[in-house]
Protein backbone atom coordinates (compact mmCIF):
# COMPACT_ATOMS: atom_id res chain seq x y z
CA UNK A 1 0.00 0.00 0.00
CA UNK A 2 1.14 3.74 -1.03
CA UNK A 3 1.23 5.32 2.66
CA UNK A 4 2.53 8.24 1.12
CA UNK A 5 0.14 8.74 -1.48
CA UNK A 6 -3.02 8.18 1.15
CA UNK A 7 -1.43 10.57 3.39
CA UNK A 8 -1.49 13.54 0.72
CA UNK A 9 -4.64 12.50 -1.28
CA UNK A 10 -6.97 14.98 -0.47
CA UNK A 11 -4.40 17.79 -1.59
CA UNK A 12 -4.47 18.65 -5.40
CA UNK A 13 -1.91 21.58 -4.80
CA UNK A 14 0.93 21.17 -2.95
CA UNK A 15 2.91 24.63 -2.39
CA UNK A 16 6.19 25.77 -0.45
CA UNK A 17 8.54 28.28 1.05
CA UNK A 18 11.81 28.99 -0.96
CA UNK A 19 14.50 30.26 1.47
CA UNK A 20 15.28 27.78 4.46
CA UNK A 21 13.00 25.52 3.07
CA UNK A 22 13.81 24.48 -0.35
CA UNK A 23 16.76 26.84 -0.84
CA UNK A 24 19.43 27.79 1.77
CA UNK A 25 22.23 30.12 1.85
CA UNK A 26 25.54 28.32 0.86
CA UNK A 27 27.54 30.73 3.16
CA UNK A 28 26.67 33.05 5.71
CA UNK A 29 25.66 36.10 3.70
CA UNK A 30 27.80 38.22 6.06
CA UNK A 31 30.56 36.17 4.27
CA UNK A 32 30.05 36.38 1.01
CA UNK A 33 28.83 40.24 1.51
CA UNK A 34 32.64 40.91 3.16
CA UNK A 35 34.12 39.00 0.21
CA UNK A 36 32.79 41.86 -1.78
CA UNK A 37 32.86 44.52 0.17
CA UNK A 38 36.52 44.21 0.81
CA UNK A 39 37.19 43.66 -2.90
CA UNK A 40 36.37 46.59 -3.83
CA UNK A 41 37.70 48.88 -0.26
CA UNK A 42 40.32 47.51 0.30
CA UNK A 43 42.09 48.16 -2.61
CA UNK A 44 40.23 50.88 -3.88
CA UNK A 45 39.84 53.26 -0.10
CA UNK A 46 42.20 51.30 2.10
CA UNK A 47 39.09 50.11 4.44
CA UNK A 48 38.17 46.29 5.85
CA UNK A 49 34.73 45.55 6.97
CA UNK A 50 34.46 42.34 9.18
CA UNK A 51 31.99 39.83 9.26
CA UNK A 52 30.50 40.68 12.75
CA UNK A 53 30.14 44.02 11.53
CA UNK A 54 28.25 43.51 8.34
CA UNK A 55 26.47 40.78 9.90
CA UNK A 56 24.39 43.25 12.68
CA UNK A 57 24.37 46.27 9.79
CA UNK A 58 22.30 44.07 7.63
CA UNK A 59 19.87 42.94 10.05
CA UNK A 60 19.49 47.23 11.22
CA UNK A 61 18.90 47.99 7.76
CA UNK A 62 16.77 44.87 5.96
CA UNK A 63 13.97 45.96 9.06
CA UNK A 64 14.23 49.71 8.30
CA UNK A 65 14.06 49.07 4.84
CA UNK A 66 10.94 46.60 4.82
CA UNK A 67 9.11 49.48 7.12
CA UNK A 68 9.94 52.33 5.58
CA UNK A 69 9.34 50.45 1.87
CA UNK A 70 7.65 47.18 2.41
CA UNK A 71 7.19 43.97 -0.19
CA UNK A 72 10.99 44.89 -1.58
CA UNK A 73 9.38 47.96 -2.81
CA UNK A 74 6.10 46.90 -4.85
CA UNK A 75 4.73 49.74 -3.77
CA UNK A 76 6.62 52.83 -4.31
CA UNK A 77 6.36 55.41 -7.16
CA UNK A 78 8.72 55.27 -9.93
CA UNK A 79 9.41 57.40 -12.63
CA UNK A 80 8.45 56.19 -15.90
CA UNK A 81 11.19 54.01 -17.62
CA UNK A 82 13.21 53.97 -14.58
CA UNK A 83 14.43 50.49 -13.47
CA UNK A 84 12.57 48.11 -11.15
CA UNK A 85 11.44 48.83 -7.80
CA UNK A 86 13.39 45.58 -6.43
CA UNK A 87 16.47 46.46 -7.49
CA UNK A 88 16.41 49.60 -6.54
CA UNK A 89 15.62 48.10 -3.05
CA UNK A 90 18.33 45.90 -2.85
CA UNK A 91 20.64 48.74 -4.11
CA UNK A 92 19.76 51.20 -1.75
CA UNK A 93 19.76 48.35 0.70
CA UNK A 94 23.53 47.06 0.10
CA UNK A 95 24.79 50.61 0.21
CA UNK A 96 22.75 51.16 3.69
CA UNK A 97 24.63 47.93 4.81
CA UNK A 98 28.28 49.24 3.68
CA UNK A 99 27.49 52.87 5.29
CA UNK A 100 26.38 51.34 8.40
CA UNK A 101 28.79 48.77 9.18
CA UNK A 102 31.66 51.31 8.12
CA UNK A 103 30.36 54.19 10.45
CA UNK A 104 31.19 51.20 13.24
CA UNK A 105 34.77 50.56 12.44
CA UNK A 106 38.11 51.36 14.39
CA UNK A 107 39.64 52.52 10.78
CA UNK A 108 39.68 56.17 9.96
CA UNK A 109 37.77 57.01 6.92
CA UNK A 110 36.24 59.54 4.37
CA UNK A 111 32.97 58.95 3.13
CA UNK A 112 32.84 56.39 0.68
CA UNK A 113 32.51 57.45 -2.58
CA UNK A 114 28.76 56.75 -3.83
CA UNK A 115 30.31 55.04 -7.28
CA UNK A 116 32.16 52.39 -4.69
CA UNK A 117 29.42 51.73 -2.82
CA UNK A 118 26.92 51.27 -6.27
CA UNK A 119 29.68 49.01 -7.76
CA UNK A 120 29.18 47.35 -4.30
CA UNK A 121 25.52 46.70 -4.62
CA UNK A 122 25.29 45.97 -8.46
CA UNK A 123 27.43 42.73 -7.80
CA UNK A 124 26.20 41.15 -4.87
CA UNK A 125 22.58 41.66 -6.44
CA UNK A 126 24.11 39.51 -9.09
CA UNK A 127 25.59 37.13 -6.89
CA UNK A 128 22.50 36.66 -5.66
CA UNK A 129 20.81 36.07 -8.83
CA UNK A 130 22.87 34.31 -11.18
CA UNK A 131 25.54 32.50 -8.84
CA UNK A 132 27.69 31.77 -11.38
CA UNK A 133 30.34 30.89 -8.88
CA UNK A 134 27.55 28.81 -6.48
CA UNK A 135 28.99 30.62 -3.80
CA UNK A 136 25.79 31.85 -2.82
CA UNK A 137 22.71 29.45 -2.44
CA UNK A 138 22.11 25.57 -2.53
CA UNK A 139 19.22 22.83 -2.26
CA UNK A 140 18.00 21.93 1.24
CA UNK A 141 18.57 18.27 2.05
CA UNK A 142 15.93 16.29 0.94
CA UNK A 143 14.38 19.00 -1.54
CA UNK A 144 14.81 16.61 -5.02
CA UNK A 145 13.27 13.23 -4.11
CA UNK A 146 10.69 14.86 -2.28
CA UNK A 147 9.43 16.88 -5.23
CA UNK A 148 10.04 13.80 -7.31
CA UNK A 149 7.65 11.84 -5.38
CA UNK A 150 5.24 14.44 -5.65
CA UNK A 151 5.43 13.66 -9.08
CA UNK A 152 5.29 10.36 -8.98
CA UNK A 153 2.80 9.02 -12.27
CA UNK A 154 -0.10 8.31 -8.71
CA UNK A 155 -0.81 11.74 -9.12
CA UNK A 156 -1.23 12.98 -12.35
CA UNK A 157 -3.28 15.55 -11.58
CA UNK A 158 -1.19 16.95 -8.88
CA UNK A 159 -0.18 20.73 -9.25
CA UNK A 160 2.97 22.26 -7.56
CA UNK A 161 4.47 25.65 -6.58
CA UNK A 162 5.83 28.34 -5.28
CA UNK A 163 4.68 30.95 -2.52
CA UNK A 164 7.37 33.07 -1.28
CA UNK A 165 8.01 36.70 -0.16
CA UNK A 166 10.45 37.38 -2.82
CA UNK A 167 11.25 39.74 -6.00
CA UNK A 168 10.89 38.29 -9.44
CA UNK A 169 14.70 37.10 -9.74
CA UNK A 170 13.29 34.15 -7.69
CA UNK A 171 12.76 32.05 -10.97
CA UNK A 172 16.31 32.63 -12.31
CA UNK A 173 17.11 31.62 -8.30
CA UNK A 174 14.98 28.29 -8.73
CA UNK A 175 16.30 27.67 -12.30
CA UNK A 176 20.08 27.86 -11.28
CA UNK A 177 19.38 25.32 -8.33
CA UNK A 178 17.63 22.78 -9.59
CA UNK A 179 14.04 23.47 -9.22
CA UNK A 180 12.83 24.69 -12.78
CA UNK A 181 9.23 26.09 -12.97
CA UNK A 182 6.90 26.02 -16.11
CA UNK A 183 4.87 22.71 -18.04
CA UNK A 184 7.83 20.45 -17.98
CA UNK A 185 9.66 22.12 -14.81
CA UNK A 186 9.72 20.14 -11.37
CA UNK A 187 7.14 23.09 -10.21
CA UNK A 188 4.26 24.43 -12.29
CA UNK A 189 3.85 27.63 -11.08
CA UNK A 190 5.35 30.78 -8.94
CA UNK A 191 3.97 33.56 -6.94
CA UNK A 192 6.34 35.92 -5.83
CA UNK A 193 5.30 38.99 -2.98
CA UNK A 194 6.47 41.17 -5.36
CA UNK A 195 4.07 40.11 -8.78
CA UNK A 196 1.55 39.78 -6.34
CA UNK A 197 1.71 42.95 -4.73
CA UNK A 198 0.96 41.30 -1.42
CA UNK A 199 3.06 39.40 1.55
CA UNK A 200 2.64 36.39 3.34
CA UNK A 201 0.92 36.33 6.21
CA UNK A 202 -1.79 37.85 3.99
CA UNK A 203 -4.05 35.44 3.01
CA UNK A 204 -4.44 37.47 -0.16
CA UNK A 205 -1.19 35.72 -1.51
CA UNK A 206 -2.65 32.10 -0.85
CA UNK A 207 -5.61 32.96 -2.86
CA UNK A 208 -3.84 34.14 -5.72
CA UNK A 209 -1.72 31.13 -5.55
CA UNK A 210 -4.80 29.11 -6.04
CA UNK A 211 -6.00 31.06 -8.64
CA UNK A 212 -2.60 30.69 -10.80
CA UNK A 213 -2.93 26.98 -10.15
CA UNK A 214 -6.64 26.59 -11.34
CA UNK A 215 -5.08 28.18 -14.73
CA UNK A 216 -2.25 25.85 -14.75
CA UNK A 217 -4.61 23.11 -15.01
CA UNK A 218 -7.57 24.19 -16.64
CA UNK A 219 -11.03 22.49 -14.79
CA UNK A 220 -14.57 22.31 -15.24
CA UNK A 221 -16.72 25.25 -13.66
CA UNK A 222 -17.13 23.97 -10.00
CA UNK A 223 -14.51 21.32 -10.17
CA UNK A 224 -11.50 24.23 -9.20
CA UNK A 225 -9.26 23.52 -6.71
CA UNK A 226 -10.40 24.38 -3.05
CA UNK A 227 -8.85 26.16 -0.34
CA UNK A 228 -8.88 22.63 1.90
CA UNK A 229 -7.90 20.39 -1.12
CA UNK A 230 -4.04 22.99 -0.79
CA UNK A 231 -1.04 22.36 1.54
CA UNK A 232 1.80 24.77 1.98
CA UNK A 233 5.29 23.60 3.45
CA UNK A 234 7.53 26.54 5.00
CA UNK A 235 9.49 27.42 7.81
CA UNK A 236 8.49 30.42 9.32
CA UNK A 237 5.26 30.07 11.58
CA UNK A 238 3.50 33.61 11.47
CA UNK A 239 3.85 33.61 7.02
CA UNK A 240 3.66 30.34 6.25
CA UNK A 241 1.67 28.24 8.86
CA UNK A 242 -0.45 31.07 10.24
CA UNK A 243 -0.89 32.55 6.52
CA UNK A 244 -1.66 29.02 5.19
CA UNK A 245 -4.42 28.56 8.39
CA UNK A 246 -6.24 32.03 7.69
CA UNK A 247 -6.36 31.27 3.65
CA UNK A 248 -8.24 27.78 4.80
CA UNK A 249 -5.52 25.62 3.18
CA UNK A 250 -3.61 23.06 5.28
CA UNK A 251 0.06 23.70 6.38
CA UNK A 252 3.19 22.15 7.62
CA UNK A 253 6.61 23.68 8.76
CA UNK A 254 9.92 22.18 8.64
CA UNK A 255 13.32 23.73 9.55
CA UNK A 256 11.78 26.52 12.18
CA UNK A 257 14.25 28.93 13.18
CA UNK A 258 14.98 28.43 16.79
CA UNK A 259 14.32 31.99 18.42
CA UNK A 260 11.82 33.66 20.87
CA UNK A 261 9.01 34.35 18.86
CA UNK A 262 8.97 30.95 17.10
CA UNK A 263 9.05 29.04 20.14
CA UNK A 264 5.55 31.13 21.39
CA UNK A 265 4.07 30.57 18.29
CA UNK A 266 5.16 26.33 18.08
CA UNK A 267 2.85 25.82 21.42
CA UNK A 268 -0.22 27.01 19.49
CA UNK A 269 0.61 24.46 16.64
CA UNK A 270 0.27 20.91 16.47
CA UNK A 271 3.46 19.41 17.04
CA UNK A 272 2.71 16.66 14.71
CA UNK A 273 2.67 19.91 11.82
CA UNK A 274 6.76 20.52 12.75
CA UNK A 275 9.39 18.90 11.69
CA UNK A 276 13.17 18.66 11.42
CA UNK A 277 13.80 19.35 7.41
CA UNK A 278 12.05 17.68 4.73
CA UNK A 279 13.89 14.03 5.09
CA UNK A 280 11.54 13.65 8.10
CA UNK A 281 8.73 14.99 7.00
CA UNK A 282 8.70 12.59 3.84
CA UNK A 283 9.47 10.04 6.38
CA UNK A 284 6.30 10.75 7.95
CA UNK A 285 4.24 10.65 5.29
CA UNK A 286 5.49 6.70 4.29
CA UNK A 287 4.11 5.73 7.54
CA UNK A 288 0.82 3.76 7.32
CA UNK A 289 -0.45 6.20 10.76
CA UNK A 290 -3.03 8.30 8.98
CA UNK A 291 -1.90 12.31 8.79
CA UNK A 292 -3.94 14.39 11.36
CA UNK A 293 -4.24 17.81 9.31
Amino acid sequence: MNHFRNNLARFRLITFDVTDTLLEYAVRPERHYAHVINGVLEPRFGLTLREDQIGPAFGRCFRAMKQQYPNFGAERRLPTGSEEGWRWWWRTLVERVVVDAAATSTDRHQAIPAPLLRAIAEQLIDDYTYDGRRVCWRQRPGVDELLAKLRQPAAPTRTLGIVSNFDPRLEIILRHNGITPGPAGVVDFVVTSYEARVEKPSAAIFEAALRRANQVRPVPAGQEIRPDEALHIGNLCREDYGGARSAGWCALLVNVPPNAKNRQLLATIPSGHVFTGLPELQRRLEQAEPFEW
